[in-house]
């Protein structure tokens, strides 16, 4: 059985309910490829939105244009990517942050998923273990991608957004406010994370 990924990538027509369409992210992703491969954050303004399934595509894409790719859970209180993979999320809270990376089905595109844990995920993200950690990702793959929280979440958005030097925004047509969006886009910049571009999601 395929995971919801592969069929989203092996039927790239069909431009199914609450995804964006492959060959849409096709181009996305080779704009975002035009800038210097960096650590890149998707993120959105309320919650609710599909991040994850959108980061997921995102990364497949540009992992398909031969790219090595991790692909990082960022939402530890509401993690998606283990279902648009297939994956079983591992529950040993002894195991140490970051670990394992697991391979999917594309060659060129691995996975790190949450893990049930007791330490709180704000001091995940604040210990300086974790810019090391992604100092070491950027030396083993092209692009690291973060699937974050929303930034009306709390503050680990805006903590994952140190650790990025690019953000692609999702918002939702006719329901985020202009002003939402330019709130959005001037808390990550603060962050150092340079907006590169929004997803626009029916």
């Amino acid at each position: 059985m395929q995971s919801p990924l592969e069929d989203i990538i092996s039927d790239g027509s069909k431009n199914k309910k609450g995804v964006i369409n492959f060959n849409q992210m096709k181009v996305i992703s080779s704009k975002v490829e035009k800038q210097t491969p960096s650590v890149l954050m998707i993120t959105s303004i309320p919650a609710g939105k599909s991040v994850a399934l959108i980061a997921a595509e995102l990364a497949a894409a540009i992992a398909l244009q031969e790219r090595k790719v991790l692909l990082v859970e960022g939402d530890f209180k509401k993690p998606q990517l283990h279902k648009w993979f297939h994956m079983e999320q591992t529950a040993d809270t002894h195991q140490k942050p970051f670990t394992p990376v697991l391979p999917t089905f594309l060659p060129n595109l691995d996975v790190l998923l949450a893990k049930g844990s007791n330490e709180n995920p704000i001091d995940i993200w604040l210990a300086p273990s974790f810019k090391q950690q992604v100092d070491s990702w950027q030396e083993a793959y092209d692009r690291v991608i973060f699937a974050a929280p929303s930034l009306y979440s709390g503050v680990e958005a805006e903590l994952i957004a140190d650790g990025c030097q690019e953000a692609v925004l999702v918002v939702q047509r006719k329901k985020d406010k202009l002003e939402e969006i330019k709130k959005a886009h001037a808390k990550l910049e603060m962050a150092g994370c340079k907006v590169i571009g929004l997803v626009y999601q029916q």
